[in-house]
């Protein structure tokens, strides 16, 4: 295996990713599965599957003979970028969803020590959110050029 990391990265993510891949509601359906995530954490999975599905059509473009030097270059560069943006934001997750767990643990215990586990959930939120943000620029890009390749 040449990519442990992502490899992990893709089964935390596909394991844990809520289904909403497309959400009817009326008349009104939504492609974007990030913008039908109603969590932090569904977002941060939303965008993680995404990012997943983007990279294995990028390795399809990649290994297809026809496709154009550049474009497999320019495909390259973008995923230095969106990779190591997609392994912290399964870091920042998995940190939110294990401090969310605490405090939920915690809702028994103590008032100090819920309040220890409240502030640490809300550092983990507020990473998890920064994370997904600084994420979805290069995923984005990344999923652009896969788009533009496929027509």
């Amino acid at each position: 295996m040449r990519h442990p990391l992502r490899a992990l990265a893709l089964a935390c993510a596909l394991a844990a990713t809520p289904a909403c891949a497309a959400l009817q509601i009326g008349e009104t359906r939504i492609e974007n599965p990030v913008a039908a995530a109603r969590t932090l954490d569904q977002r941060a999975y939303a965008l993680l599957h995404a990012y997943a599905a983007v990279i294995e059509e990028a390795t399809d473009i990649v290994s297809d003979p026809a496709a154009p030097l550049a474009f497999k270059r320019a495909l390259g560069r973008a995923e230095r970028v969106a990779t190591p943006s997609a392994e912290t934001l399964q870091i920042a997750v998995v940190a939110y969803v294990s401090a969310r767990a605490d405090v939920e643990a915690a809702s028994g215990e103590s008032q100090p020590a819920l309040e220890r586990a409240a502030t640490a959930m809300t550092i983990a939120a507020r990473r998890l959110s920064d994370a997904i943000e600084a994420a979805q620029g290069p995923i984005s890009e990344l999923e652009d050029l896969v788009r533009a390749r496929r027509g």
